[in-house]
């Protein structure tokens, strides 16, 4: 499968997803496969057209949604989450590959390096992963959540306290 996708978080933006490069408090950036423009953007803070990984920033307000997509698979015989890609290098086009089992000794057995305080990992060829699935799930944006919150933090007038009527008071 040499169109592996991976695990990653993805941003919607103008009906198009695309993954998440970094962000901070109001703004996220994403990733994006070519020199962006303003006309794609028009609601970027921040255009980086180095053909090398070219980005842009835009407020939390732009995107619509973001989603969580979760690879999984089977690797030289153990379960794997597909991680992510070598982008560079000789080993471009690789991808990295997590044990995802319960056994330790299964992942060294497996030909995966590593310990149990960091996990197991390898590098693999995308069409050595067999048994490919993808789960993508959409999540609120900021707004839908503290909408949510403030239905549930306010209770409805029905159920709020009201003071004691006059003749209940303790003198």
């Amino acid at each position: 499968m040499p169109d592996l996708p991976e695990s990653e978080t993805l941003y919607e933006y103008r009906g198009r997803r695309y993954p998440y490069h970094s962000g901070g408090d109001g703004y996220v950036r994403i990733s994006v496969d070519n020199t962006p423009t303003r006309d794609e953007f028009p609601d970027a803070l921040e255009l980086h057209d180095d053909p090398r990984e070219p980005w842009v920033t835009l407020p939390l307000s732009a995107p619509s949604a973001y989603y969580s997509q979760d690879v999984t698979g089977m690797w030289h015989g153990v379960p794997v989450t597909v991680d992510g890609r070598v982008r560079r290098g000789l080993r471009r086009g690789m991808v990295i590959v997590r044990y995802a089992g319960p056994d330790p000794d299964a992942a060294l057995a497996a030909g995966l390096s590593g310990n149990q305080n960091d996990g197991w990992s390898a590098l693999a060829q995308p069409v050595e992963v067999e048994d490919v699935h993808v789960e993508t799930t959409r999540h609120p944006m900021t707004g839908e959540i503290s909408d949510c919150r403030q239905d549930i933090t306010r209770p409805p007038q029905s159920l709020q306290a009201s003071p004691a009527p006059e003749s209940d008071r303790v003198r």
